[in-house]
This record gives C-alpha cells, structure tokens and sequence, in this order.
C-alpha cells in the first residue's frame, strides 16, 4: 500500500493545522476561547491564557479578554511562537468546538422531558468568574454553579439576570480598619459579551411600563459553555439620567432603586425570553429579587389564550420553582404600596386585578393594609414548588414562613430544601486536580456524581495528599501576604509595618477565616 491510499486525518471544521494558521486565525481562535466562559473551568486553557503573559494576566484580574485586547495579531503570533502555544491553542479550540456541539448528554437521555421548552433561570447575581463582577457572594456563587453544571450535563437552560457595569464594591480597609467602598466601572469590550437577538436578527430592547414612565433595558447575551446567559442594561438611549443608571450597581441605591431594578429583572427578563423566541417550559426564580417574573408570565397567558387571572395564576404557578436563601427577616425585600402601585400599576391594569388583590399576594396577613409587600412572600404564593438550600435551611425556612399555612403542621409545609453542591471543575485546584488524574479512573470527571469514584481516595498516600495541601496552602499564603503588604503600602504605612505584612500567619498553625459575617 503506497502513502497515496492513506486516507488523511478528518479535520474538525475550523481547525487549521499549526503551520496553515495565520496571525488573525491565531488572535480569533484565541478570542473565541475567551468569549465563551467555558474556559474558567478548563485548567489547561486557564494556564494557556497565563503563559501568553503572566504579569499582566494576574493585573486583570485573569481577564483573557482584556489580556487579548492588548496585543495585536502580529504581536501574539510572536508570542506564541516563543512559548510553543499553537498546538495548545488548536487543541483547546477543537474541545470547544466538540463540547459546545455534542448531541449526546445526560440531559439527553434523563431530561428529555424539556424538549425545546427550557428552564429559564432567574438570578439577581451570577458568580462565574472575578473577570464578570455581576455577584457579592453565596447566592450568585449558587447560580454560577447551577448554570456550568446545567452546561455539563446538557440541560437545556437559559439564564436571566442583570448586568451592573460598575458591579459590587471592592473592599478597602483604612489606617483604622474602617471599610472604604470602592466601584470600579467595567468596560464591556473586555467582557464576553454581545448583543442579544431576536430570530429575525435584531438586537433587543424591553420596554416596562411604570405609572412614572417608561423603563428600558438592552439585552446582552453571555455564552457558558452550552448555556445562554442574558443580561439586562437599563444604560441606553430613551430612559432619564437616574434610569440609566439603574443597573450600574449590584445591591445599590435605595428600595425605589431595588424595586425597579426588580421590576427589570422579572418582568423586563420574562419580555426579553418573548423577544427571543424563548418559550420556557419551567421558571426557576433563586431568591425573591425576581419574584415580580410569573406576574409578566400570567400576562402572556391571558393575552394569548384569553384565561381568567385565578386559571393563569394556577397554570403558570405549576411551572414555576422558588428557591429561598435568606434564613433572618431582615434579608427580605419589603416595599410598601405607594412603590408596588407605581411600578406594578399598568401590570396590574392588564392582569385586571384590584390594588388591594395584589397586595395580598405579596403579604403574610392578605387584608392588613400597614403590611408592606414581600418578594419572598409573592414567590412562595406564585410558586407550585419551593425549597431551601440545606436540611437544617429547610427546617428554618418552614419555622420561619409557617405563618402563611397556619392550619398546617410544620413538617408538612410546601418547603422542601436541597443541599446544593457545587461545580467542582470551578473550585478543584490545579494541583488537586492532577492528584486526582494520577489515582482516579479515567475520565472520572465524567462520574463525579458515581459513591465508587471517590472510593479510589482512600488509595491515595496520605504523604500525598498533605503534601499537596502544604503546596496549596503556601501558595494562599503567599497571596495573602502580597495583598496585605500592598494595602499596607497604599494606606502610606511605615516600611516595618510593610515587611510585617509580608511575614503574617505561620503555615504550621491551624487558621480559621470567613468572609462577611460569622453566622449565628
């Protein structure tokens, strides 16, 4: 058989072999990577995007997109020609392109169920990544996992939130250890970002109606790995000044602020699903902040199929999940009538229901008018199922709302809870992850979810795994003192208290931290 009967390799569509690719393919292949959040949980592309330029790759915050914009084609060619990164890139490229394409996933065969109608998840924050500061803490590290694990398995899922173009404030702690707020402004060409559009290929805008005026918001659209984030921006052409900055901060501005930003959310989110040809066959609202959401859906189901409210609020409220995070009352969003009536009125008008009607939607007690509306009280009405986010969450959640089902007992409040884990290729670390390789099965990031994969633990020395903990402890550490030492500097402290800051914390002793708060 001669070398002319070998048929050549197969090559996936847009793969170019090293030597075929030109300095734009090389800088577009690159950027396409950047702009699809897969990456975040890929190490190997992590570390590609690290070797282009490790100095200023740790200055922007490990923003791949910011790094790129930095160099011109010509100038990353040269780049990655030194550090030997084309066969890299290629490859990571082409497990994009087979991950992103794949037919055959778990959702395939167990959530088959959703068809072409998918869950539409809606989130005030989504933790993805440092590079996207759209979250502040546990609740958007919650949605951020829910949609890479949704990526992961296949389900068909699309995402609904905010974007804050000055997201949430970054912490600085003066001479006096007094917390200072500081907003950075993000720009949107270093972010994955662009804009949604409708199936006849325009970008999107919503409009809400308020008693005050109109609210609206463009659409961007945000790609994790196989799941659809959209984002809505109150900052476009057509709203008041003050509108326009409605989303800039995450958590920002007074309850007139908060409300309308709800307002945005649920109804402006549910206009922009519509807008895009997106029918969800399930509405999944984490947290109350988007609780506002069924109200819109109960709207199109009695504009388009001519249902009474009660039927509408029956039919849709069997499609719609509640997940409550909040476990003291404080942290519950309340608005008192004058706010619902402005922003919900023309809503209201179209739902053709009474103002005191609706306000009992949005209270334990229906008919006491000092009562203010409460997002979460409106989420677990609306909702055919509700949950909390742990067993023992469960058992607060139940106590603290069983004064909405006051004839039942506790134990059989409508609250379940589900103990939520997290994407463990977003939080597993580099050295951890190779451990695991060396002693796992094949590819057992594929049965992550499988009791006998995490048997093979038990194989691993216990020199190993110590050592491996030491390595990533120091490496904490490191960061740690690095941080100090530069805010200790900023703060224009002397040089002593600068060297003390790069010599804290003995690796040898047990240390225990939290973030925020301590809970009781």
């Amino acid at each position: 058989m001669s070398l002319r009967d070998v048929s050549p390799p197969q090559r996936l569509e847009g793969v170019q072999p090293v030597s075929e690719m030109s300095p734009q393919a090389l800088h577009d292949k690159c950027m396409a990577l950047a702009r699809n959040l897969w990456w975040t949980w890929q190490p190997e592309v992590i570390s590609l995007f690290r070797d282009i330029d490790p100095i200023r790759w740790r200055q922007l915050d490990h923003n791949p997109i910011a790094l790129l914009n930095e160099f011109t084609p010509d100038q990353l060619s040269v780049r990655a020609a030194e550090m030997v990164l084309y066969s890299r890139i290629n490859h990571a490229y082409r497990r994009l392109k087979e991950y992103v394409g794949r037919k055959h996933t778990w959702a395939s065969t167990h959530a088959g169920v959703l068809g072409g109608k998918p869950v539409a998840y809606f989130s005030a924050e989504f933790g993805l990544h440092e590079s996207l500061p759209i979250y502040s803490g546990g609740l958007g590290v919650l949605s951020g996992d829910h949609i890479k694990s949704a990526s992961g398995l296949g389900v068909p899922l699309v995402a609904v939130g905010l974007f804050y173009d000055q997201g949430y404030f970054k912490q600085q702690l003066d001479a006096n250890g007094y917390q200072r707020e500081e907003y950075l402004g993000t720009k949107v060409e270093n972010l994955p970002f662009a804009p949604a559009l409708s199936p006849a290929g325009q970008p999107v805008t919503v409009s809400i109606q308020t008693r005050s005026g109109n609210l609206l918001a463009k659409v961007w659209q945000v790609n994790v790995g196989r799941v659809r984030l959209f984002l809505l921006d109150c900052d476009v052409e057509g709203n008041k000044p003050e509108d326009r900055e409605l989303t800039s901060r995450l958590y920002g501005g007074d309850e007139r602020t908060r409300v309308r930003q709800e307002l945005v959310l649920g109804v402006g989110g549910v206009r922009a699903l519509a807008a895009l040809g997106i029918t969800p066959g399930v509405y999944h609202l984490n947290e109350g902040h988007s609780a506002f959401a069924p109200l819109e859906v109960i709207r199109e189901r009695m504009r388009n199929d001519g249902l009474p409210f009660r039927d509408a609020l029956r039919e849709v409220g069997q499609r719609t999940v509640f997940t409550t995070h909040t476990p003291v009352p404080a942290g519950h969003d309340r608005f008192h009538g004058g706010l619902v009536e402005e922003h919900l009125g023309p809503l209201r008008d179209e739902l053709g229901v009474s103002y005191q009607d609706l306000m009992a939607l949005g209270r334990v007690e229906p008919h006491n008018e000092h009562e203010p509306f409460c997002m979460t009280v409106l989420g677990l009405k609306v909702a055919r199922r509700a949950n909390a986010v742990s067993a023992l969450h469960g058992h607060v959640s139940r106590r603290m709302w069983h004064c909405l089902w006051p004839n039942r007992p506790e134990e059989e409040l409508p609250i379940g809870h589900i103990t939520n884990g997290v994407h463990v290729p977003s939080w597993l670390a580099q050295q951890m992850w190779n451990l695991y390789d060396r002693h796992f099965p094949v590819q057992w990031t594929q049965r992550m979810g499988e009791a006998e994969v995490w048997q093979h633990i038990l194989q691993v020395d216990p020199g190993e795994l110590w050592e491996t903990h030491n390595a990533l402890k120091n490496l904490l550490l490191a960061f740690i003192r690095r941080r100090l030492s530069r805010q200790s500097r900023r703060r224009g402290e002397s040089e002593d208290v600068v060297d003390a800051a790069r010599n804290v914390f003995d690796p040898n002793i047990l240390t225990i931290g939290f973030g925020r708060r301590f809970a009781t």
